[in-house]
Formats: C-alpha cells, sequence, structure tokens
C-alpha cells in the first residue's frame, strides 16, 4: 500500500470518529431544560428581520442602534409617530406634501383655460369624467413660472369640496418623518408665505419644506 492510500484510510478513520462523537452528544434540552431551543433562535431572527425592513423601509441598511433595536423586540414605529409624505421639486427646493391628501399622480396633458382666474389656475382638466382645477404650484408660491422638462407632474389631490391637481416640476419619493422632526416654519417668512408652510425637516441630508394643504388646495 502506498503513502497516498495510507493517507487517504486515515482520513476516512477522523471523520468517522468525529461523526460518532456528535451524535453521542447530549442534547442542549437535555442537558438543561430551560435553555433556549434551536427553533425559538431562528423564530427571533426571523421577527428582527422583519422589524428592520418595517423601521427602514426607505433604507437597504440599518444602522446599529436600531438593528440593536430589533434584537430587543422593541417597536420603533410604535413609540414614534411617523407621517408619511410626498417629496418634489419646484425649481431647485425640495418640498413635501401629506401623503393622506395625495390620491394618485398624472403626468400633465391639455388644460382648459378659464377666464377671470388667478393666475396660478392653469384651468381644468376631466379625469374620469370628474372636472378637476389644476394650480401651478410654482406660481402659487411666488416662485415664477417654469418650463416644462419632461419631467413634471400633477399631484391630484383630495381637497375639501372636490379634488385638485397640483403641478410641480418633478416628483422625488415618499418618505417617513417622525413628527418630533418637524420644525416650526422660519421666522424669515411673510405672514402668507407662512400660511403656505406648515414646517420644516431634515431628510437624509436634505431640508424639505413641507406644506400645508389647507392653503394650498384653496382655489
Amino acid at each position: 500500500m502506498d503513502l497516498a492510500e495510507i493517507r487517504k484510510k486515515a482520513r476516512q478513520k477522523s471523520a468517522e470518529a468525529d461523526n460518532k462523537a456528535l451524535l453521542e452528544q447530549p442534547s442542549p434540552a437535555a442537558a438543561n431544560s430551560t435553555s433556549p431551543t434551536v427553533e425559538t433562535g431562528l423564530s427571533r431572527r426571523g421577527e428582527t428581520e422583519t422589524g428592520l425592513r418595517q423601521y427602514f423601509p426607505d433604507h437597504e441598511f440599518a444602522t446599529e442602534e436600531d438593528y440593536i433595536q430589533g434584537l430587543s423586540g422593541r417597536d420603533r414605529s410604535a413609540e414614534v409617530a411617523t407621517v408619511r409624505w410626498l417629496t418634489f421639486m419646484l425649481g431647485q427646493e425640495e418640498y413635501a406634501l401629506s401623503l393622506e391628501v395625495v390620491l394618485e399622480l398624472i403626468k400633465p396633458r391639455t388644460f382648459t383655460e378659464l377666464p377671470g382666474v388667478p393666475e396660478y389656475v392653469r384651468g381644468i382638466l376631466s379625469l374620469r369624467g370628474e372636472v378637476v382645477p389644476v394650480i401651478d404650484l410654482r406660481i402659487r408660491l411666488n416662485l415664477g413660472a417654469g418650463s416644462d422638462d419632461g419631467n413634471r407632474r400633477i399631484i391630484i389631490c383630495e381637497g375639501k369640496e372636490q379634488s385638485i391637481g397640483l403641478l410641480v416640476d418633478r416628483i422625488i419619493q415618499v418618505v417617513n418623518i417622525p413628527n418630533d422632526a418637524i420644525e416650526p416654519a422660519p421666522l424669515i417668512l411673510n405672514d402668507r408665505e407662512k400660511n403656505f408652510v406648515s414646517g420644516v425637516c431634515r431628510y437624509q441630508e436634505r431640508m424639505l419644506i413641507l406644506l400645508n394643504p389647507d392653503e394650498v388646495l384653496k382655489v
């Protein structure tokens, strides 16, 4: 028998001995009836992964602090009240509107102009049989008229009496913002501008201007 064959048989005997030793070890439940089972550990891991997805719907990765909170079984959404906002661009600034009033997003289409209406009312359009007034939000907020680069969208919102369309430059995303992260409108705004702004907040190093739908949706 050559040397290679001897080494092969030695390795096989070692593997058989290791397998026998593992089979003869007592189970954790038999050694300690109060110790956690493997099934409990797997279940807890599943709960943690689900919790992290709930905490961070807009992120791929969680911070170490939030990962620890997930392992501890704490439901952060129950501790911190959050509001969902739709963010969009007007010029160089990013604005946000509460998702509670947003019905849908559509591409701009031909408007029917109306005589004797404010400049910011672009006209009306028919949406599934409903007549919807469309407000140019740039003009409404005194930001000047914008140009259509193909990214403009109309946010169809639920008004007090009817649906209202808001023409914006570009849609960004939907974000979850804790209520305690929202700050009052800046003091530098005049009284008219303060009516339109309900607050400001910082999200991922971006400053968001939160709009007051009660004022913005007035025709």
